[in-house]
């Protein structure tokens, strides 16, 4: 009898566990064998009436399936990416205004079944329960790579999603680079955006050139290959600024014999400079395949200052 009732209360037990798990449980992707490539970056932040800032910390569900998230650093809390992050990727808790999406070399995307996709952003407020902050539908392709940028203010963010054509490189010392601009706020919507080359010690350098014109807000460019890979500061500038100097080293370089390791300098009117160049340069590696994002809101500082960075999409 009593090896009766101690069996009849394990499986009570049993069946409480499993309700309780049903009921609380939270549905996480599996990885397929195959599928569409995915990553997700969050450029949408929001300063407060108190002046602090939002960072915008959120989780994608495809399907009603969790496919982003962090390791959370308080029990019982979900965390999600945070202004400033990717997924996958390098994620900051506290992002800074050092903080820029990193993806993992050889992990830029996660893989996802193929097919439409409901795709809903949430916040990680889960006690109150979680508000959503877009939702979208995409249909994605077998061994096809996408990008979900997630854009503007809090109040009204704006999903952006787009196809990553990722293919082999075909020249040597070659570089593949679009441009996606994020940059809420700024006049007109749109920007240029120049590169100035930092040669090496042996190098000659080459003179600056504008390598976006007019791209419009939330919009992306086609990849291109004609960036040789190397260092280079870049500048965020109204779109249709004229220089009013490019300007060689002196002595100018001889083609033959350089005069190596010394770069141009180029010099905007007064007032058309969105993000001037910064003390440092950017390197660009040879066949890497990166997009270069250009995020923040016009006229704010610190961590939501307009700034940009590279993000690698791949290395091939």
């Amino acid at each position: 009898m009593m090896k009766t009732i101690k069996t009849i209360i394990i499986i009570m037990t049993s069946v409480l566990l499993l309700t309780s798990c049903e009921k609380n449980q939270m549905v996480d992707r599996t990885d397929p064998a195959d599928g569409a490539n995915i990553c997700f970056i969050n450029l949408s932040a929001d300063p407060t009436t108190t002046g602090t800032v939002k960072t915008n910390e959120l989780c994608l569900y495809f399907n009603d399936v969790l496919v982003t998230s962090q390791r959370s650093l308080i029990a019982n809390r979900l965390r999600g990416i945070p202004y400033r992050s990717s997924y996958p990727g390098a994620v900051t808790a506290a992002p800074a205004t050092s903080t820029i999406p990193t993806s993992y070399a050889g992990g830029e995307y996660f893989m996802f079944e193929p097919g439409t996709t409901n795709i809903v952003a949430k916040d990680t407020v889960l006690k109150a329960g979680q508000s959503t902050l877009f939702t979208v539908d995409a249909v994605f392709e077998k061994n096809k790579y996408y990008s979900i940028f997630a854009t503007g203010l809090m109040a009204a963010m704006s999903p952006i999603v787009i196809e990553d054509p990722i293919e082999p490189f075909t020249t040597p010392k070659k570089v593949k680079l679009r441009v996606f601009n994020a940059l809420y706020g700024v006049a007109a919507g749109s920007f240029d955006l120049w590169l100035i080359h930092q040669p090496g010690t042996s190098e000659i350098g080459m003179p600056p050139y504008k390598l976006i014109s007019g791209l419009a807000y939330q919009s992306v460019s086609q990849f291109t290959d004609t960036i040789t890979y190397g260092s280079y500061k870049w500048a965020v500038t109204v779109t249709g600024t004229v220089p009013t100097a490019i300007t060689a080293p002196t002595p100018d370089p001889d083609p033959l014999k350089g005069l190596k390791g010394k770069p141009y300098t180029i010099t905007f009117p007064a007032g058309t400079t969105i993000i001037a160049p910064s003390s440092t340069s950017t390197s660009f590696g040879e066949r890497y395949t990166y997009t270069f994002l250009v995020y923040g809101q016009f006229g704010k500082t610190s961590i939501i200052a307009p700034t940009g960075s590279l993000f690698r999409n791949r290395l091939m």
